[in-house]
């Protein structure tokens, strides 16, 4: 027989667990980095044209670039990441931390399913390592394989380190039922860690910010964002989720304002480009070719990376519905988060297509969804199909 336990008695227990046995901040391992190194690209070539790299040095390299990669959403830095790496890269069984750098340049590039191997051969190797467990969680969330991302937070919950248990065990459960729940649980352990790393509690707070913006908690979602954004220096992700929820508060100024200097990022080019639309700018001719362009190239490389933002470009700044619909289903293939959803329900409610809504509906549903937004959306959707 199955068990099935609340989602609210997962977070109640990874605060009892985090209570009991909290410790300081400890790194992960002898080689996790304290400090953000300097972006100075222009050494890249140097740094890898040493044939005579070792091991040690060649991770260096690839954790920097794996590190700048994920702060602006560049997939140039994992390119260099894996280039560090080549000697190991097509071992079937590198070193342990070779592998760990490896599935964060396969996520980066969606391939979950080599990213899972990694991790998965890394946690059989060395059961504390809570990076592999989140990052683990992570794509089981992002694929909608929430009991298996429930399962990949205990460990971290075993750990006792406070941000890292809560943050991961309230992450899922705000999207099987429980957000109230967990934007509550994220809420008090953020205030009572006020001294933790400036990186976690960014994190921390972009997850609550996040989740109160999904539950249609604006003043709450704009506290968090700000003290996120506060926290530590905002990456790419960070500035795009902001963006997406001035979007929907219909703040399109402040979107302009945020994103003027961040044209380099095609996420943050797409927002403002959403927000131009609104407000008659200008310059959303010269935008829209750009973005156009970058997704014709990144096509031409054979990348398909963000099709939920390809699809979201599609409907609301090419006016093209039928693209818009196949990118969705598409898109939702790959990935079943919230933004996932979404697209899907507006482009399903652009066509009157009644089989994507369908199964974006089902899906939610069966996980036991509870999103004010969302809500909408679907019941556009049913009815748009009608």
């Amino acid at each position: 027989m199955r068990i099935v336990i609340a989602p609210w008695c997962l977070i109640a227990a990874a605060l009892i667990a985090v209570r009991a046995a909290s410790a300081p901040f400890a790194p992960m391992n002898d080689d996790q980095p304290l400090e953000r190194l300097p972006r100075t690209a222009a050494r890249v070539s140097e740094e890898l044209s040493d044939r005579s790299v070792d091991l040690s040095r060649a991770l260096r390299l690839a954790r920097k670039y794996v590190r700048l990669g994920g702060d602006d959403s560049d997939p140039r830095y994992f390119g260099y990441a894996a280039a560090a790496l080549a000697p190991w890269w097509s071992l079937a069984a590198p070193p342990a931390e070779a592998r760990l750098l490896r599935a964060a340049i396969l996520q980066n590039r969606h391939d979950f399913n080599g990213a899972m191997a990694d991790l998965d051969a890394v946690a059989r190797a060395d059961p504390g390592n809570l990076q592999a467990w989140l990052m683990r969680a992570a794509i089981s969330k992002l694929q909608g394989r929430f009991d298996d991302a429930r399962a990949s937070c205990a460990p971290v919950v075993a750990a006792a380190d406070a941000l890292l248990a809560v943050g991961c065990v309230s992450d899922v459960a705000s999207l099987v039922g429980a957000s109230g729940e967990a934007a509550d649980a994220l809420e008090r352990i953020i205030a009572e860690r006020p001294s933790a790393p400036p990186e976690r509690r960014r994190w921390a707070s972009t997850l609550l910010a996040e989740i109160a913006a999904r539950r249609g908690e604006a003043q709450r979602a704009e506290r968090y964002f700000t003290q996120a954004l506060r926290a530590a220096k905002p990456t790419a992700y960070l500035i795009s989720a902001y963006a997406d929820f001035l979007l929907d508060e219909e703040r399109f100024a402040d979107v302009a304002s945020l994103l003027a200097d961040a044209t380099r990022n095609d996420a943050a080019l797409l927002r403002l480009a959403l927000a131009e639309r609104r407000l008659g700018a200008d310059r959303l001719p010269e935008h829209v070719t750009a973005i156009a362009e970058r997704f014709s190239v990144g096509r031409r490389r054979g990348e398909s990376f963000h099709l939920g933002d390809e699809a979201r470009f599609a409907l609301f700044l090419q006016r093209d519905p039928t693209k818009a619909l196949r990118l969705a289903r598409e898109n939702w293939r790959i990935q079943r988060a919230p933004s996932d959803a979404r697209i899907a329900f507006e482009a399903a409610s652009a066509t009157g297509e009644a089989g994507l809504a369908a199964e974006a509906r089902a899906a939610l549903l069966n996980a036991g969804w509870d999103e004010t937004r969302l809500a909408r959306l679907a019941a556009a959707a049913q009815s748009a199909a009608r």
